[in-house]
This record gives C-alpha cells, structure tokens and sequence, in this order.
C-alpha cells in the first residue's frame, strides 16, 4: 500500500512526459527541405512533400546523375517568412544568384494529418508531352532566337 501512492505518481510523470513534440513550423520545414534537395538528398526531401511537390523532386532526380550525386549545394535563404493561413502556408524568401544577386521564391505549403508539407515550388510546372497539339512544341523545345538570323 505504501508503495501504490509513488508507483502512480511516477506513472502519471511518465505519462505525462511522454506527450508528442510539436510538428515543425513552416519555416523550419522549408529550410530541411532545401537542405536534403542541395545534398541531393531526394527520398529524404520527398518524406516532406506532397504529390505536387515530388513531381519537381523527381525532376531533379532524373537530371543528377552519378557523378552529379557527390555534387552539394548550399542554398542560403534570406528573409524567410511565413504567412499562415489555416492549413496553408505561403513560404517567401530570397536566395543568392549566381552573380551574387538576390532572387525572390516562394513556397507553398499545405499541413496534412499535422505535419506541414511543401506542395508547390513556385515557377515549377509540369507540361505533359502527349498532350500538346501541332504548333506547341515551343512550350518544351523553344526555338532559339538566332535561327531566323541563320536563315
């Protein structure tokens, strides 16, 4: 009997202890995600995104090839902020160009059972080949400018 009183207290401590950590903020998933596409990281990268998200992961994927997979990036982004909005949230921030000059991005991000989740990457768009119509190859395949002037 004297034992019961501590056996439920250190229970109830153990129990108590034992609650689930918060899901990340947007912000902090944005910054992994970044990181594990720059070390070419891609099965961890497509862990944190949605359907839409991993069809530009696979795009990366399928243009690093072996050689190309020791290859690391450090993206560093400037003035991340996120606007929460319910379960959506609109990523924006500013990465370093190759001149040293700043680009504005954008990501969005859905929350799904809990965890946030990258879902679109701005300015990434997939054009399916077999549905484009007689004319429209130019979408994919642009004509270069310097072939009138070759003419």
């Amino acid at each position: 009997m004297r034992l019961l009183a501590p056996c439920c207290a250190f229970l109830l401590l153990a129990l108590w202890s034992c609650k689930p950590e918060p899901a990340p903020e947007p912000a902090t998933i944005v910054r992994l995600w970044q990181n594990y596409i720059d070390h070419n990281q891609f099965d961890s990268a497509r862990l944190y995104s949605t359907e839409l998200a991993r069809s530009y992961i696979d795009f990366l994927d399928a243009l690093t090839t072996p050689e190309d997979s020791s290859d690391v990036f450090e993206t560093t982004l400037y003035d991340l902020k996120c606007d929460i909005q319910g379960d959506s949230a609109i990523c924006h921030y500013l990465i370093e160009g190759e001149l040293g000059e700043r680009i504005p991005d954008t990501l969005i991000l859905y929350k799904v059972k809990g965890r946030w989740l990258v879902h679109r990457v701005e300015g990434f768009m997939v054009i399916p080949v077999d549905t484009l119509r007689p004319g429209e190859e130019d979408l994919i395949f642009p004509s270069d400018s310097l072939d009138a002037e070759l003419e």
